[in-house]
């Protein structure tokens, strides 16, 4: 399996060339693609119909505050293989916007929405960015993000 897996990441960065960032293999049955936040809507459309990536799972967010960036990280397999995808996009602090995954994998709206609220990113498209976990009278801030220092503190 390890040999496919290589021919496997060989063939992302062939395809996708100027979208993405890296393809790597992590683990066993687990490739990692870092993609170039302008072409995530492309290269998700290309994974799920023509690579079989129909299995969404899960999507969350991670903050780098030493980098100055964000990333956003959805994890999607392909059934028929096993292979596990950790789909990744870099966003900057001071820009935290992307496209919605949703028009791909309708399944990742809570996972985005869940990242809105904890990380404040934000997801051109997405159809119901709703509150989902805080409660209504949340006073502000983002409360999974490394500088948070609680609710309402503005410093």
């Amino acid at each position: 399996m390890p040999e496919q897996l290589e021919i496997f990441v060989d063939s992302v960065k062939e395809s996708f060339e100027d979208m993405i960032i890296s393809a790597d293999v992590k683990g066993p049955n687990q490739v990692e693609i870092v993609v170039k936040k302008e072409h995530i809507i492309e290269v998700a459309e290309s994974l799920k119909h023509d690579m079989g990536f129909t299995y969404p799972s899960a999507a969350g967010g991670m903050d780098y505050l030493n980098e100055n960036k964000m990333q956003m990280i959805y994890y999607v397999q392909n059934p028929r293989t096993g292979l596990f995808l950790f789909y990744r996009v870099d966003l900057a602090r001071d820009n935290l916007k992307i496209s919605t995954l949703t028009q791909v994998w309708d399944a990742m709206s809570f996972h985005e929405r869940e990242a809105n609220e904890m990380f404040g990113i934000e997801f051109h498209g997405h159809t119901d960015m709703r509150p989902l976990l805080l409660p209504p009278d949340w006073k502000g801030g983002y409360p999974l993000r490394k500088d948070f220092k609680g609710e309402g503190i503005s410093e």
